[in-house]
């Protein structure tokens, strides 16, 4: 009897030792399966941060030096690819993946879009996943989406008689109330809502949707007003000699520093700006103060550097507007400030009691765009943010259509649901088959 206990305590225990060592594989299998998918997704990650770093042509892609490691730009494959890149993640992981060429694409609010997939195969302890992507990034091919009176980042509260005649975009939620009134599309971030008070109205004709993908909202690009711009005109403008020059009345009252790049227009101060792209670090112009805009053909560039570039210290990287803006001839040429802010440090632009008849086109997808008190702002707005108080009006203006970045920098973001899990290989001869 005591040798059948033993016996079947011994089969007892063999049933135990096998199920413990299947379940000990499969727990192995699975932890590998799931650290694929991770060294998939950093092979991703990878990829979109090189893009972005080496900013290669529509033609090209980023190269990785197998022996030191260096990134360089060269052109794509025969099949439009780039070669596949390799990384060693340790204890017993790697990754794979391969960037395609440039594909041109619309997105929903309108805007043109350069297009690339991204395929990464993650490989752990002979466990295999595989991912795709589609990564976009605007062209500024316009620069402003075509018909947007307001588009700001973060969600937006739109209160106390707000009027807008053009389309409103946010990539959070939109809510309008106390008397809003919309006279265009209410276009949400994908899967917000928009929410529409009972004392707001929309006017008819026009739709409430959600976005297929975030507004591509690109930084802002220094590189052409650094190499040239016309901060040398309001350096003569009181020199009484040099050219180019631009030009003011009662001069006393404007206020141009060519070390830290303030341009200060104080009340019943007057100043037409005869240039075409200027470079600033703070503008500002006060209750009573004007700018003048001759005669021109093409839209006149205001650029705000970053204030890190501007010694960090407080108001740096900032437009306060008060006065007025006045075109001296029709039809007028829309004025553009190019805000490029900061992510660690505060900008803002206020427009607390400018009444822009003259159109004006303010892109700060970095900063803090201020409006207050009874304001009508004609042309269009991007934004981080709007604060907007007491019957503020925004309207669209269609020679907005007309802004081009001339920027060749393309800053590309996961598109939104475009992420795949694939077969473990490629089914056909191109690396995304499967996907």
């Amino acid at each position: 009897m005591a040798l059948a206990v033993l016996a079947t305590v011994a089969g007892l225990a063999t049933v135990a030792a096998s199920a413990a060592i299947v379940s000990n594989n499969q727990s192995f299998r699975g932890n590998n399966a799931k650290r694929a998918v991770q060294a998939a997704n950093a092979g991703i990650q990878a990829a979109i941060y090189q893009t972005n770093l080496m900013q290669p042509g529509s033609s090209e892609c980023v190269h990785k030096n197998s022996s030191d490691g260096a990134l360089s730009n060269s052109a794509v494959e025969a099949d439009n690819w780039c070669p596949p890149q390799s990384e060693d993640l340790g204890d017993g992981a790697s990754y794979q993946m391969q960037v395609s060429a440039v594909s041109d694409a619309t997105s929903s609010t309108g805007l043109p879009l350069a297009q690339r997939t991204v395929v990464s195969t993650g490989l752990v302890n002979g466990v295999r996943r595989r991912a795709a992507v589609t990564i976009n990034a605007a062209t500024g091919n316009p620069l402003f989406p075509p018909g947007f009176a307001v588009v700001v980042r973060d969600s937006i509260t739109l209160m106390n008689n707000a009027t807008f005649n053009g389309h409103v975009g946010s990539n959070g939620t939109i809510t309008l109330k106390n008397n809003s009134t919309a006279c265009g599309d209410i276009v949400t971030g994908p899967g917000k809502t928009a929410t529409i008070g009972k004392n707001a109205t929309q006017c008819p004709g026009y739709s409430v949707y959600s976005a297929s993908e975030p507004f591509d909202l690109q930084p802002v690009d220094l590189s052409g007003p650094k190499a040239a711009n016309d901060n040398i005109r309001l350096t003569n403008m009181k020199a009484g000699s040099g050219t180019p020059q631009d030009t003011c009345s009662n001069c006393s009252k404007v206020s141009w520093s060519s070390s830290t790049r303030v341009l200060t227009v104080e009340s019943n101060g007057v100043l037409t700006l005869s240039g075409d792209t200027y470079l600033f670090c703070r503008l500002e112009v006060k209750s009573g103060a004007r700018i003048q805009i001759p005669a021109r053909t093409t839209p006149l560039k205001i650029y705000i550097d970053t204030p890190e570039n501007c010694g960090g210290s407080s108001g740096m990287g900032s437009v306060v507007w008060n006065g007025e803006l006045v075109n001296l001839y029709s039809p007028p040429q829309v004025v553009a400030i190019l805000v490029a802010g900061s992510t660690t440090k505060s900008t803002i632009v206020d427009l607390p009691t400018n009444d822009a008849t003259s159109p004006m086109a303010i892109y700060a997808p970095n900063s803090t765009i201020n409006l207050k008190n009874n304001i009508k702002f004609t042309g269009a707005l991007v934004a981080k943010s709007i604060a907007a108080m007491n019957n503020a009006t925004f309207t669209w203006h269609d020679s907005v259509n007309g802004l081009r970045s001339g920027s060749d920098i393309r800053f590309y973001q996961i598109a939104t649901g475009s992420y795949k899990e694939c077969t473990g290989t490629p089914t056909g001869t191109v690396p995304d088959s499967g996907c």
